[in-house]
């Protein structure tokens, strides 16, 4: 008898995490893998990435419209309450046996919240891995306790949720990083294949790329910390012959102001900003990139694996786990050009990333995930019922 796995996705970010372990999925016989779409892949400013997911073959049960498109702190919380709602509806006709979801935005707590009223087993990818200012960061420590099964990237992020959140030890399995199998099996492309896509000449290896989002706690800071960011960026690149390939930031509130930043830069000859990269031009402009800069997860998770070094401008991401690669700056103009430098040009640095040791697993993490499911009884109340803490 086959397992049902309902996946639960809102944007590229961590569609390309689960992507990997769908696929895996997809071709085992004992899986029947479905998925339910919302938020940013419904949306045109995000390059309708719902196409993408379709394109990878998978069987699309539910398509829930629920990104409220404004800078307003209120637009999260309506966009919980309506995605919500509608899983209820989507789980109560599919009948899961799981429900998997990844990570810390809107779809992990909504997933979380309907699989706990409805008695169905809940997989989450990503917990006990803490990050300090942002709204986001309670909203993953909620998930951990109401999900009943907890893939981890890193064995420190276990150890947190067996013994801050005291969840089960049985309930939580240390996988790693299911992105790195995205990495290891993208096939390479040259300089002059991204350049063509991107419109954008980086053949000579010369540029960095950038990723910023808006800080929860900092939201009125955007505009201004972007600014700083951009004009750092500018210096850095006039002096040194560099560019910069940038993407456009997240949904959450502050993401205006940070476009609005945007807007005064993306006609100068040094920028070239995208809205969404298809993941074969993403991979490869990452693993031809000479840092790595903003505040994107992406710096504390995947660029571990590219032996990547990263400038963290801001406290977003504070608190995770630092494999070494990471070096966190203020806003602040020569701060940022200084890490950038260092991270460009200083060989001894360069070499000890080059060498570092990745904390968050390998290439196999789909397999030990799929492997995971399988072995658990989604009926069991073993995993249903979950202690209480007084």
């Amino acid at each position: 008898m086959k397992i049902k796995v309902l996946a639960v996705t809102g944007i590229r970010s961590e569609y390309d995490i689960l992507y990997p372990i769908l696929k895996k999925m997809q071709a085992n016989p004992m899986f029947d893998v479905v998925l339910a779409v919302s938020s940013a892949h419904l949306s045109e400013w995000h390059n309708f990435t719902l196409k993408k997911i379709e394109e990878d073959g998978f069987k699309i049960v539910d398509k829930i419209d629920c990104l409220f498109m404004t800078n307003r702190n209120v637009q999260r919380s309506k966009g919980i309450g309506i995605l919500t709602y509608a899983l209820s509806q989507t789980v109560e006709r599919e009948k899961p046996d799981f429900l998997f979801v990844v990570g810390d935005r809107e779809e992990s707590i909504a997933t979380a919240l309907v699989g706990n009223y409805m008695n169905i087993a809940v997989a989450h990818l990503g917990g006990g891995d803490p990050v300090f200012g942002n709204a986001d960061d309670p909203i993953r420590m909620a998930v951990s306790k109401l999900a009943h099964i907890h893939f981890v990237t890193a064995k420190q992020y276990g150890k947190n949720l067996e013994n801050n959140l005291k969840e089960d030890n049985f309930r939580i399995f240390f996988t790693g990083n299911p992105a790195f199998a995205n990495i290891k099996n993208t096939e390479s492309k040259t300089l002059q294949e991204v350049s063509n896509y991107l419109d954008f000449d980086i053949t000579d290896g010369k540029y960095l790329v950038l990723v910023k989002h808006p800080l929860s706690s900092e939201e009125t800071d955007a505009y201004s910390q972007m600014k700083i960011t951009l004009e750092a960026l500018e210096e850095f690149c006039k002096v040194n012959k560099y560019k910069v390939v940038a993407s456009y930031p997240n949904t959450d509130p502050g993401s205006y102001d940070i476009v609005k930043a945007i807007k005064e830069f993306e006609n100068k000859s040094f920028i070239k900003f995208n809205n969404t990269l298809p993941r074969e031009y993403f991979i490869n402009l990452i693993r031809n990139a000479k840092v790595l800069v903003g505040n994107s997860s992406m710096g504390i998770l995947e660029a571990p694996f590219y032996k990547l070094p990263v400038v963290n401008v801001g406290n977003r991401q504070q608190g995770r786990l630092n494999a070494g690669n990471v070096e966190f700056v203020k806003h602040d103009r020569s701060e940022i050009v200084n890490a950038i430098h260092k991270a460009c040009f200083d060989e001894d640095y360069i070499k000890k990333i080059k060498n570092l040791e990745c904390p968050f697993g390998d290439e196999t993490a789909p397999e030990k995930i799929c492997e995971a499911l399988l072995s658990i009884n989604p009926k069991d109340e073993k995993w249903l019922v979950k202690k209480v803490l007084c």
